[in-house]
């Protein structure tokens, strides 16, 4: 009990750190891998232009531009694009505002996003601006927890990975504080945007969903 206490002040400075926390879970497979599984099902091609909103401290941009890919990121912590930015890199990070990105319309083949559709305050929106960004024919998608990812979800992940302490703890407060959405109101709000061919895909044993959709052609 106490050595298991010692190990908390760590998790609560990650807590409060939060470019160091995302950074910190992104070296646990039951983290990474849904995401480059994601990347995967997507079968982008290197001469595709991609941009990634919610990008936070960088490393899965960083896993796309290392397959060849042109890579925009964007984030609006400032501390998360510092991070992100602490090092060379072929990606363009940027601050700014997935709402309002700035960027030039019809510019992207793909934009992606991974856990923001469920903690912004407009969610259409968000669709809009990246329906906005991209070219025609171009794809969306978005990844984000279901109402599958609950507490004994997480137990049963925890105990498929062989989770220590740190993570353990982290998939708990994850399961616990995440917003989650029903990928079925997703792909109705991909289609109600103008969105073509929703379709949904699941990982993590069905706790996270990525809707993905295409824009019309021009």
């Amino acid at each position: 009990m106490i050595r298991s206490l010692s190990k908390i002040p760590p998790l609560l400075l990650l807590l409060a750190d939060s470019p160091a926390l995302f950074a910190r879970l992104y070296r646990y497979d039951w983290y990474n891998r849904p995401l480059l599984d994601w990347l995967d099902t997507l079968h982008i091609g290197q001469n595709a232009r991609v941009l990634e909103l919610g990008c936070g401290p960088g490393r899965f941009a960083r896993d796309i531009a290392d397959r060849g890919i042109d890579v925009t990121a964007m984030d609006r912590s400032a501390r998360m694009i510092g991070r992100a930015t602490d090092g060379k890199s072929a990606v363009s990070f940027l601050v700014g505002d997935a709402l309002q990105t700035g960027l030039e319309a019809g510019s992207f083949d793909f934009v992606l996003s991974a856990s923001l559709v469920n903690v912004v305050a407009d969610s259409s929106g968000l669709l809009t601006e990246m329906g906005r960004v991209l070219k025609p024919q171009g794809i969306a998608s978005v990844l984000f927890p279901t109402p599958e990812f609950d507490g004994a979800h997480a137990e049963r992940l925890i105990a498929d990975y062989g989770c220590g302490f740190f993570a353990a703890g982290a998939l708990r407060l994850w399961a616990s504080k995440a917003q989650k959405l029903d990928p079925s109101e997703i792909v109705r709000s991909f289609e109600k945007s103008g969105f073509q061919q929703a379709n949904v895909t699941q990982y993590l044993d069905g706790g996270l969903a990525a809707v993905t959709g295409q824009k019309a052609a021009a």
